[in-house]
């Protein structure tokens, strides 16, 4: 006997539906296979992992023993995504900044003690700025050369894009149309050419 899924339309063998969850109240209408893709679909795209039934206007939260009863591969990304989401809402839990370590640890010393050293690989991580540690900086230094920077990009970006109004001084932007350029400041008004 062969069923009419509600989400492709297919007719598939009775053994591929599922109740999606002990919640919902309506019957086995969708195919494990959109079940499979509609999970897939919602790990891939959110950050918050509570999905909903895919059944038409079912509110009902799919639950781990549902999603673990559905497909056993997609049960374990999801227990991963959701004790990746548990321990990065813990405040002194912070994550290895090296590429090539998937590990994570609490730190209790805070920005009194803002160097950790990962228990799996061994690097250097600043907790206060959640970095790599900054080699031969404390953080003030490291604060300090990062707001330096950020006002010299600043400055820079004010000199290749704006010109000073040569009455008032205030900085202008040419937006487009020719070079003859008017102050927008209502005391100043003073008209001059960009070139």
């Amino acid at each position: 006997m062969k069923i009419e899924c509600q989400i492709c339309f297919e007719y598939h063998p009775k053994i591929l539906f599922t109740k999606i969850t002990v919640n919902c109240n309506h019957g086995s209408n969708i195919c494990k296979l959109c079940i499979n893709k509609h999970i897939t679909i919602k790990l891939d795209s959110q950050s918050d992992i509570k999905i909903n039934c895919p059944f038409n206007k079912c509110n009902q939260i799919i639950q781990i023993n549902d999603i673990r009863k559905i497909n056993k591969k997609l049960y374990e990304r999801y227990n991963t995504l959701l004790l990746h989401q548990t321990l990065s809402k813990i405040p002194e839990f912070r994550w290895c900044k090296n590429s090539g370590c998937n590990s994570g640890q609490i730190h209790f010393g805070g920005d009194d003690a803002p160097i950790m050293t990962c228990q799996a690989c061994k690097q250097k991580l600043c907790y206060t700025h959640d970095i790599p540690w900054h080699e031969d900086s404390t953080c003030s230094n490291y604060e300090l050369i990062i707001r330096q920077g950020n006002d010299k990009a600043t400055q820079d970006l004010l000199e290749k894009e704006t010109k000073p109004c040569p009455k008032c001084g205030i900085r202008i932007i040419k937006e487009d149309g020719c070079d003859h350029m008017a102050c927008k400041i209502r005391t100043c008004k003073y008209e001059f050419c960009w070139l």
